[in-house]
């Protein structure tokens, strides 16, 4: 006998053709159940039945309308009620009035608080800022320039590099970098300042292996950074206003010549002119920024106002700097106080 052989579907076919039968079905029973359901609805809807009619074939007639003026005492009650009525609206917008008067003199509190706030985060700075759309705009340059450039950068550099080595970068810079100090350090005639960074420079170079250790704080020669900046503050020179520097950030018009200068006293610039600065800057480059990556980022986060708030700490760190190590030389006022 011939067997009977059946062709072996795909499951993708077969699964294509399920789904058609389950809809062909679904479009039967409506076609089944629709008709029967409009039908129930034509015998129970109320406006297609015919008006009932009376037992002598006559169809019962509607009672007539009555035209008679509504009675007094009806009257009187609707306007008792109406009088109600508006006395409850009355004394519900006098008291939605009140509640708004007791909010009103509530909310002034929040409005001295939000105000104190305020002014405690934009406190007016001691320098003068007359190009604030500039350097706002420069501000919102630089950070598009961190978060498509710099922050990868710098987290990239976080993650290859771990901290001992990044430190070790650090110090490398900075003790090759440190000959801004010590010619800053004889301009300003802090001779015993020079001396001292004359010594780091020739131990770490030597025993800290080209400045990647640093032996020389531990001997108790610990380290630190004049810069231009500060000669000419010593010098008299006034601030002048605040800047936000292109790809160097907050800085101000004396900070900015004394940038220029100082790089001229890095070795580093004769092989890296200009890139040095950028990367390498012991107060401003990337290395001094990956430094204190989590404070900008929590700065940036909490402030209500990131470029006052950037303003204001270049201010107190600057004025910081300058006088740390020269509080003996800082300008007093008429009363004999330190400015």
């Amino acid at each position: 006998m011939g067997r009977c052989r059946f062709r072996k579907i795909p499951p993708t076919a077969l699964e294509v053709r399920r789904t058609l039968g389950t809809w062909l079905l679904a479009l039967v029973l409506a076609a089944c159940v629709w008709p029967a359901a409009g039908a129930g609805a034509s015998e129970t809807d109320p406006g297609d039945q015919a008006a009932p009619v009376a037992q002598g074939g006559a169809s019962e007639e509607p009672p007539p309308v009555s035209l008679e003026p509504v009675p007094s005492a009806a009257a009187d009650d609707t306007n008792n009620a109406t009088s109600a009525t508006s006395a409850t609206s009355t004394n519900t917008t006098n008291t939605t009035n009140d509640n708004y008067d007791n909010y009103d003199d509530n909310y002034a509190d929040f409005d001295d608080f939000d105000d104190f706030d305020l002014d405690f985060e934009l406190k007016d700075s001691e320098i003068a800022d007359p190009l604030e759309p500039i350097n706002r705009a420069t501000l919102y340059f630089n950070r598009q320039l961190d978060r498509f450039i710099l922050d990868p950068l710098t987290i990239g550099y976080r993650y290859v590099v771990p901290g001992p080595g990044r430190r070790s970068v650090n110090r490398f810079f900075t003790n090759v970098n440190s000959t801004q100090s010590l010619i800053n350090d004889m301009f300003q005639l802090e001779w015993g300042d020079a001396g001292r960074t004359l010594a780091r420079l020739l131990i770490n170079s030597t025993a800290g292996i080209g400045g990647l250790l640093d032996p020389a704080t531990a001997w108790g020669l610990p380290g630190h950074v004049s810069d231009f900046g500060q000669t000419l503050t010593l010098a008299g020179v006034s601030t002048g206003p605040y800047l936000v520097l292109p790809l160097f950030g907050p800085s101000d018009a004396r900070d900015a010549v004394g940038l220029g200068v100082d790089s001229l006293f890095h070795p580093t610039f004769f092989f890296l002119p200009g890139v040095d600065a950028l990367f390498f800057n012991t107060s401003s480059g990337f290395s001094q920024r990956e430094s204190h990556y989590e404070e900008l980022k929590a700065l940036e986060e909490s402030s209500i106002d990131y470029y006052s708030a950037l303003r204001s700490g270049f201010i107190q760190n600057r004025d910081a700097q300058i006088w740390a190590r020269r509080e003996n030389r800082r300008p007093q006022d008429s009363s004999g106080a330190a400015k």
